[in-house]
């Protein structure tokens, strides 16, 4: 048997084979491990909004898992006030409403931020050994993603009102922690644009600008001296909303990762007049800040070091080059930044 491995096909077939086996078995365990609990919580039973349901009958249902799609019969119940059914078991697994299991949601959600819904659907039906459609995977991956909004909206208020107070980061506190701000034009279907001003002669918009912050960190540097981004310490944030409500999200996001206990904060953008009003806005104090600018075919990066100058902000905000922008060029102990990975 081994002599027949020796060339690819044999392998790839071997591996398949064994794969698929593998599913098979987890699938096999799985089903019967969800069927332990029917969800049966007696003959009456609270329905989300808080009413008093009846039980009715045990209802079939079909849930497509990373390891395949397992059926399980569950206890469902019929609010008469609020006039619909649910089963108990469904919200307890987090597949109420939905088909799709939490981990196979969470893989859909991996590969659709990658790659269009398509080709995403057809990546994780191959993996969870299913079948799924490019129309299924979008509509999970964007109502995953309107969720996430929701809590980091939410999140983002509360710590800028104050009533959640990050706490320090664990462990020894990095050296820099670095702020990369940007926005870019993002081509949409004309339903997503309707409303919104071009800048094309007809009028008509054919982007809308995202608003795009990578928060990171760095402790160390290269042997030539140069800062080196801490491994996994990457977290991002992009939003459609306008500066001034993205710049509170990035501000809150800032103060998450412990811009309030890290001895520099660095401001990374280009000379975008709305990114250093926010700068200004929700960080007016940091150490350190820099711009890079490409004027004609050249590309010049500078530190503004808030130690050696300061910065005006004007009536119609910062603007670099104005007489209310002032450059220094860095101290020599500060190595120069390096390009980002």
């Amino acid at each position: 048997m081994a002599a027949s491995l020796a060339g690819g096909p044999g392998l790839q077939a071997a591996e398949l084979a064994i794969r698929a086996g593998v599913l098979e078995l987890g699938r096999s365990v799985l089903e019967p491990l969800l069927a332990a609990d029917g969800g049966y919580r007696g003959p009456r039973a609270r329905c989300p909004a808080g009413h008093q349901a009846g039980f009715v009958a045990c209802r079939d249902k079909r849930i497509d898992t990373v390891l395949g799609t397992v059926a399980i019969s569950r206890a469902w119940y019929h609010c008469r006030a609020c006039g619909h059914g649910f089963a108990p078991r469904d919200a307890e697994l987090g597949v109420a409403g939905a088909t799709m299991s939490p981990g196979l949601a969470r893989m859909t959600d991996r590969a659709a931020a990658a790659v269009p819904f398509a080709a995403a659907a057809r990546l994780a039906g191959e993996l969870a050994g299913i079948t799924m459609t490019g129309k299924r995977a979008g509509r999970r991956a964007e109502a995953d993603g309107q969720a996430a909004a929701r809590v980091i909206k939410a999140r983002a208020a509360a710590i800028t009102a104050r009533t959640l107070v990050p706490m320090p980061p664990a462990g020894p506190l990095p050296d820099i922690l670095y702020i990369a701000i940007d926005g870019t034009g993002v081509p949409m279907i004309p339903a997503e644009t309707e409303g919104h001003a071009g800048k094309g002669e007809d009028g008509r918009a054919r982007t809308r600008e995202v608003k795009l912050c990578c928060c990171f960190t760095q402790t160390t540097t290269d042997e030539e001296g140069r800062p080196v981004r801490d491994p996994r310490s990457s977290s991002y944030l992009a939003t459609f909303a306008a500066a001034a409500a993205s710049g509170a999200l990035m501000a809150a996001e800032a103060r998450r990762r412990g811009a309030a206990h890290i001895r520099q904060l660095v401001v990374l953008g280009d000379g975008a007049a709305w990114i250093w009003n926010l700068a200004g806005q929700h960080f007016p104090r940091p150490p350190r800040s820099s711009t890079s600018t490409t004027p004609a075919s050249t590309c010049t990066t500078w530190r503004n070091c808030w130690s050696s100058c300061s910065v005006t902000a004007s009536p119609t905000g910062w603007t670099p080059g104005s007489p209310n922008w002032t450059t220094a060029t860095s101290p020599p102990s500060a190595p120069p930044l390096a390009p980002s990975p």
